[in-house]
């Protein structure tokens, strides 16, 4: 039986990435990713079913990776609900810094969903547990304002697209953003 060779898996995965980002998904296809992967075309095919599953499997593997870590920075503030959703928005930011192709590809399928399968989807909708918890809390706070997950999730986000959609984005700016999504979401 063939093995997994992790070096290819990590080549398709970089150029999946790299390419979405440069051509976008509609120009994206299995020889453009073998070519630039290093890999024969059937190699792909070896690891993933078809152009839907191996976006679908990369997108849960990206978003998992970008979501590790969270819990643990949650932790170090305590207990206090405002200052977790801060730390986790600090958080997101951070991530979105450090891997700025991987947090595009993510938000990009995110709002492509049909290139995702069904499993992929419900992936997205189920935050990490760290997440799920966070938004349960504000939820149940009478702190906070009335919303659902969605909604939550929505806001959650902004400062991560606006470091994906800015080109300069300064520490203060950051900072106002996140201020601005805190004082939103708090009554």
């Amino acid at each position: 039986m063939r093995t997994k060779d992790e070096k290819k898996v990590k080549a398709i995965r970089d150029a999946v990435i790299e390419l979405s980002q440069a051509d976008g998904f509609t120009n994206l296809t299995t020889a453009n990713v073998a070519k630039k992967a290093g890999v024969s075309p059937a190699t792909i095919y070896w690891y993933y079913k078809d152009k839907t599953d191996l976006l679908s499997r990369l997108y849960e593997e990206v978003k998992k990776e970008l979501h590790s870590g969270l819990t643990e920075e949650m932790e170090k503030v305590g207990t206090d609900l405002t200052s977790q959703l801060t730390a986790m928005l600090h958080f997101t930011i951070t991530q979105a810094q450090k891997f700025p192709k991987e947090s595009h590809f993510v938000t990009a399928l995110w709002t492509n969903q049909e290139l995702l399968d069904v499993q992929a989807q419900e992936f997205g909708k189920q935050e990490t547990d760290a997440l799920l918890i966070l938004y349960k809390k504000i939820q149940t706070d009478s702190d906070f304002i009335d919303a659902s997950q969605a909604v939550l999730s929505t806001f959650c986000s902004v400062p991560s697209v606006l470091l994906q959609t800015m080109n300069d984005v300064n520490e203060e700016e950051i900072n106002q953003t996140v201020e601005l999504v805190v004082k939103t979401l708090r009554k």
